[in-house]
């Protein structure tokens, strides 16, 4: 007997899990040897006061208090014995479940959190049974489909259509339908699907479906994501449209004109069949936008094109607009012979009827050039350069405003057509770079900005040309608007590097022309380069000459209050050699003026020039400017500017126009 209560007792002592035995007054006469490994062993009694009669296993943690090395057991009661003066009279065993309880909490949170994450989703997210019954759906699909506090959870697709709006009704059929396809495919399965809204709005979804089988090979599970691409669709198509259409009018631009007329060209190839190719251009456009304003010029723009649509549609012609008040058309079927009688008179007839503005009519006219297919050309690129080419002759004639293109056109006429061919290309395939000319400060002889010059890479090297050449056809053809805009993101963009790379700050000048200053959304312009570029706004210089000011000066003040709201600076280019200098620095709030290098060229042999230069130079240090003199290219000419009290340099003393990458290192290096 003893031998076998011996032989218990050390299995209860080796026992992994503790073992606690108390008589009937509650004391502890049994704790085996796990249990006396417990943290705070002492105060084990506590444990087990309201355990009497009760066998389930419930969870205890000890030691009570908080601390690091609390733990979590399961406690079991293992009886009682019926003599009370048995000792021990209760058993308590306490197997330790912290692991698993900690492993259950921290799988709990994780649920939680993927729920949150789920739920946070745009994506409608959803789980069904293999039954098609609804287990999960995340609040955008409860939103979708109007579920919000009703009971959803368990239902098929047939069932939550009869639940919610009838409007969903074919869009429950039809992912019921999906989900089978998906089933069949056995694998992810992609479809787009719409749904209509209770408010008849439509909506496209890109919707992936994974089915999920059991160890089985049955039906599980099925996890649905929709993704809503109505707005991308939407922006999608819009920017199609934008590839095709010109934005302001809605016609054809150049570029779809040019494939689809080469297209239509060639069906007409096939039967033997001939074509013309007109391009019109309003008379005097550009003294609309001057007296008028650039908003009243866009409306004349908008109805001639409506015109030409109208006329487009009845003969079936093709129509486009190539860019400012310049139009095109591809009539078909049309015999050199007929040209000027079909087209021009249609043409003569669009301009019988006045222009509406908003406070009073106009009479236009217009000049067309046309050029026959197949005769002066296969192609149409160079069909649009012949009209073009007969247009600048008819705009010779006033009493004939129709010419047809003959070799014996002008070389330079044709030149010019090429020209802005050439450069409307190139402004589509990215021909146009960036050089930048330093600018010097005349105390530390430090760079301390840079001006942005514009470069071309003619794609016909007869073509090429410099920017004295170049700039003006951009004006002329309006494209210097996208081109400028180009060039101050792109300056922009080039600045703000630089001061992340060197902590310089270095500010970048752009010139600006009449065309883009008066151009609409100027002012937005300049804000997005700043926004792209993250470049501060005291960091660019705007240069304007006195002629872009001169033509609108109410409209040029309100576009320079816009942009100076902006913070960027000012600066008056070339003084001295415009229209009423000290008006303009009245009006107008520059913050830096650039000497003319005409001045500066001679300013040591020509009294007038010094004379010219003194009194710029004093001028602007008495309205607190900050003067720049452009063009000096000796050491002389530079210490006379500095005793003279001139600011800043520039000229190829202090550098030529340069690539960005020959600028970087000389950004904070001190210049002698």
């Amino acid at each position: 007997m003893m031998n076998r209560q011996h032989d218990i007792s050390h299995w209860l002592e080796a026992l992994p899990d503790p073992l606690v035995g108390r008589d009937a007054d509650g004391r502890l006469h049994l704790i085996n040897r796990a249990a006396r490994s417990m943290p705070a062993s002492s105060k084990l009694e506590g444990m087990f006061d309201d355990r009497e009669g009760d066998a389930s296993p419930r969870l205890v943690s000890h030691p009570p208090s908080e601390d690091a090395n609390r733990r979590v057991y399961r406690h079991l009661h293992l009886g009682s014995h019926p003599d009370p003066e048995a000792t021990p009279r209760e058993l308590h065993l306490l197997q330790d479940v912290t692991s698993e309880k900690r492993a259950e909490s921290a799988l709990a949170e994780t649920e939680r959190l993927v729920r949150l994450l789920i739920d946070a989703s745009p994506d409608v997210i959803l789980v069904k049974d293999g039954q098609g019954r609804w287990l999960l759906a995340n609040q955008a699909a409860l939103n979708l489909f109007r579920l919000e506090g009703l009971p959803w959870w368990g239902r098929d697709d047939d069932s939550l259509a009869e639940l919610t709006e009838p409007t969903f009704r074919d869009a429950f059929y039809f992912c019921r339908q999906s989900d089978e396809r998906a089933w069949k495919a056995n694998e992810l399965h992609r479809e787009s699907e719409v749904i209509k809204s209770p408010e008849g709005e439509e909506q496209v979804f890109d919707t992936i479906k994974q089915p999920v089988l059991d160890p089985d090979g049955r039906r599980h599970a099925m996890i649905v994501i929709a993704r809503n691409i109505t707005a991308q669709l939407r922006a999608q198509a819009e920017y199609e449209d934008l590839a095709i259409h010109d934005e302001l009018t809605h016609l054809y631009n150049r570029r779809f004109f040019q494939i689809e007329a080469q297209r239509r060209l060639d069906e007409l190839g096939r039967d033997n069949r001939h074509a013309a190719v007109a391009v019109l251009d309003l008379d005097r456009f550009r003294s609309i936008n001057d007296c008028h304003g650039h908003e009243e010029g866009d409306r004349v723009i908008r109805q001639m094109a409506d015109r030409l649509r109208d006329l487009g549609a009845t003969q079936d012609w093709l129509v486009a607009r190539l860019a400012g008040d310049e139009f095109a058309i591809l009539a078909g079927d049309v015999e050199p012979s007929d040209g000027p009688e079909v087209l021009g008179g249609a043409l003569r007839e669009l301009m019988r009827h006045s222009f509406e503005l908003e406070t009073t009519n106009l009479i236009l006219t217009a000049s067309t050039g046309i050029a026959y297919w197949p005769s002066h050309s296969r192609y149409i690129s160079q069909l649009l350069t012949q009209a073009d080419a007969a247009m600048f002759e008819a705009k010779k004639n006033e009493r004939e405003p129709v010419a047809v293109f003959s070799p014996q056109l002008s070389e330079r006429q044709i030149w010019r057509s090429e020209m802005l061919g050439a450069l409307r290309d190139s402004l589509e395939n990215d021909r146009f770079h960036l050089v930048y000319q330093i600018q010097q400060d005349a105390l530390g002889l430090a760079v301390t900005g840079v001006e942005a010059l514009l470069r071309w890479e003619a794609p016909d090297p007869q073509l090429q040309c410099g920017p004295e050449e170049f700039i003006p056809f951009l004006e002329q053809s309006g494209l210097i608007v996208e081109v400028g805009g180009w060039v101050m993101t792109e300056s922009a963009c080039q600045a703000a590097e630089w001061g992340r790379e060197t902590g310089e700050a270095i500010t970048v000048s752009v010139n600006v022309s009449s065309v883009q200053l008066h151009a609409p959304c100027f002012a937005e312009r300049v804000a997005r380069a700043l926004e792209i570029s993250g470049l501060p706004p005291e960091r660019l210089e705007l240069e304007l000459t006195e002629t872009a000011l001169v033509h609108d000066p109410e409209q040029a003040a309100t576009m320079l209050d816009a942009v100076r709201e902006l913070g960027v600076k000012l600066a008056l280019d070339d003084f001295g050699t415009g229209y009423s200098s000290l008006s303009y620095l009245k009006r107008f709030s520059f913050d830096r003026l650039k000497i003319d290098q005409g001045f500066v060229r001679d300013i040591l042999g020509d009294r007038n020039d010094l004379e010219i230069v003194r009194a710029i130079i004093a001028m602007g240090n008495a309205l607190s400017l900050e003067i720049i003199a452009e063009g000096v290219e000796t050491t002389e000419q530079r210490d006379l500017l500095d005793a003279l009290g001139c600011h800043s340099f520039q000229g190829y003393l202090i550098g030529r126009p340069t690539p960005a990458d020959a600028i970087r290192p000389l950004l904070g290096v001190r210049l002698l």
